[in-house]
């Protein structure tokens, strides 16, 4: 019969004997094998049957499968003796031809049974079973529902039995023991050593309820002794359904007393003698399930101790709460914190002063949204005199959007500053530095113009950014679409240099999607036409006015609503006559 020996990792010394021709491996306890490994993904390999031979198959793990040192890519042949990582754990796939076929109950049962005797010692797991019967329940409580009796009163009046009393009592230190404290993994190791001071199992464990997955992972795994904890449980999957459903502890005792089964497959594995498994619930929410077991006490668990059992878990579900919403308060305010860093990465990026220019008027804004982006502006001289303007947005939010700007910026401050580099040659280098750093998912588009502002000549490579808008004096309206790909994208990317020449009262406005995009309460977005008639509109103004004229109708369009996006507009406007006066930097 086929195997998998654990060779290293938490779960050393594990056989695992193959119940089908297709087997699960992973974190998850809905695996056909579950090993105990933190960076395995909950679903992590696979290994089936096909003609004669078994196969390896990666089942998208976060960090992959290893077959003879090789990532798996697909499906690959497994031989006898074969090593396979998975997270931190080598298993070595084992063939044994001379055991008897798989599938067989007697077969079966006797791998489980000398996997038992062969184990060394280790972390155990638990793992879920689909048996229809699993025991002989004997007693069974309501669960979710905390104490409500009033423990001195009741002590003063002499009305509650000692049992009772010792039960209150034990709840009432339970209470105060894990009341306050709010790191989830030392609170489920203090849940976890309250269960065994109390209940005295040979084992324990407690599992919750994974909030993207639904799925119970197991979070502590506790045993009396190394026997124990080397053992892998395995419960049946129809007694925690219904543990969590119909929100219900349920005691099962003298299983292996019990004709009915004798032959089920997880009581003789165990050797489960007597066994509890308690829901915790808070507010209707089921946020896991404990389990206790043990195989070496004589007397059974009793219906005192499953309410016993169940008081400690209400307590357990609302201090867990406490500590999942600590946690995410905690990840709030370091957001925010994340955010603000970004905020002010993004505002120190941007020019401080305007350049000086000779007949042009030039004026430029950008505020962030709430959630950070990535946009920029700046503007530089060359070498040969001749003034660089940049916009460029950056995709995605929050601190890594900031990094890639700020890192744009410093590739566009250097690039810029060869003598003899033309446009498009600058624009490759840009992008390949880019292209370098980048994720999959991000990338930078940009608008880059050469102005001479002694002669109005210009040429421009737009990378993939919004077209910026040329109005001529004349009314007439020119878009600036000649570049190429977003930056970042691909290494060799090739682009292209468009030319213009500004003539007296010409208007150039470049913008990220942050202006036309700009949302109001009812979701309708500001559009490229507003835009468009607020500039024939307005174009007697110099730059500063058609700025502050663009910002103020936006935000007279937004109203109530949230900006979603960051603002970044540039105007650059040919004047009629030379003057070399600034506009003041007013972002107001």
């Amino acid at each position: 019969m086929p195997k998998l020996t654990v060779e290293s990792g938490e779960d050393a010394g594990k056989v695992h004997y193959f119940t089908s021709e297709r087997v699960s491996i992973g974190r998850s306890v809905n695996n056909d094998i579950q090993i105990v490994d933190r960076r395995m993904s909950r679903n992590h390999a696979e290994v089936f049957r096909q003609g004669n031979d078994y196969y390896l198959r990666d089942l998208g793990s976060k960090n992959g499968t290893l077959h003879r040192g090789e990532a798996v890519n697909g499906s690959v042949p497994l031989r006898n003796g074969d090593r396979v990582q998975v997270g931190d754990s080598v298993v070595i796939f084992e063939d044994d031809t001379t055991h008897p076929e798989a599938g067989s109950d007697a077969t079966m049962l006797a791998g489980q049974l000398d996997a038992l005797r062969t184990r060394k010692e280790g972390t155990g797991s638990i793992r879920l079973v689909d048996e229809r019967q699993w025991g002989s329940t004997q007693g069974e409580m309501r669960a979710g529902v905390p104490e409500t009796t009033n423990l001195n009163a009741a002590l003063e009046q002499g009305r509650l039995n000692r049992e009772v009393t010792r039960r209150l009592e034990i709840i009432y230190k339970v209470t105060e023991a894990i009341r306050s404290v709010f790191d989830i993994d030392e609170l489920l190791e203090q849940i976890m050593e309250i269960i065994f001071e109390v209940i005295k199992p040979d084992r324990a464990y407690l599992l919750l309820v994974e909030d993207d997955s639904g799925e119970l992972t197991p979070k502590v795994l506790k045993a009396r002794d190394e026997k124990a904890r080397a053992d892998e449980v395995k419960v049946s999957r129809s007694i925690v359904d219904r543990c969590l459903k119909e929100r219900v502890s349920l005691l099962v005792s003298d299983a292996t007393q019990d004709d009915r089964f004798s032959t089920s497959e997880s009581i003789i594995v165990n050797r489960i003698r007597t066994a509890m498994v308690a829901p915790v619930i808070y507010k209707e929410e089921s946020l896991g399930v404990v389990y206790v077991d043990t195989n070496t006490r004589l007397v059974p668990f009793t219906q005192e101790e499953l309410e016993l059992l169940t008081g400690i878990t209400n307590q357990a579900a609302m201090a867990i709460s406490n500590a999942r919403l600590h946690a995410q308060l905690v990840e709030q305010h370091k957001l925010a914190r994340e955010m603000e860093i970004a905020r002010t990465i993004q505002m120190n990026l941007l020019p401080k002063v305007y350049p000086d220019m000779l007949g042009f008027s030039l004026s430029a804004m950008s505020l962030p949204a709430k959630q950070v982006g990535g946009d920029y502006y700046d503007f530089l001289r060359l070498p040969d005199g001749r003034l660089a303007l940049a916009v460029a947005d950056v995709s995605g939010k929050g601190v890594p959007a900031a990094i890639l700007t700020a890192t744009t910026r410093s590739y566009l401050q250097s690039e810029t500053q060869y003598p003899n580099a033309t446009l498009v040659q600058t624009v490759q280098r840009i992008n390949r530095m880019v292209h370098r750093d980048v994720t999959n998912d991000m990338y930078v588009t940009m608008v880059l113009v050469y102005l001479d502002d002694a002669t109005g000549e210009a040429e421009y490579v737009n990378a993939g950014h919004s077209h910026p808008i040329l109005l001529r004096a004349d009314g007439r309206l020119e878009f600036l679409d000649t570049g190429g790909f977003f930056l970042g994208i691909m290494p060799d990317g090739e682009y292209q240099a468009g030319r213009l020449n500004f003539d007296p009262g010409d208007i150039l406005v470049l913008s990220t999607d942050g202006v036309t995009d700009i949302l109001n309460s009812r979701g309708e977005p500001f559009g490229s036409e507003r835009l468009l008639d607020l500039l024939q509109g307005n174009r007697h103004m110099n730059a500063e006015e058609i700025r502050n004229t663009i910002y103020r109708e936006c935000l007279k369009h937004r109203g109530d609503a949230d900006q979603f996006d960051d603002f970044t507009l540039m105007v650059l406007k040919r004047l009629a006559r030379h003057d070399s006066s600034l506009d003041e930097f007013d972002f107001d």
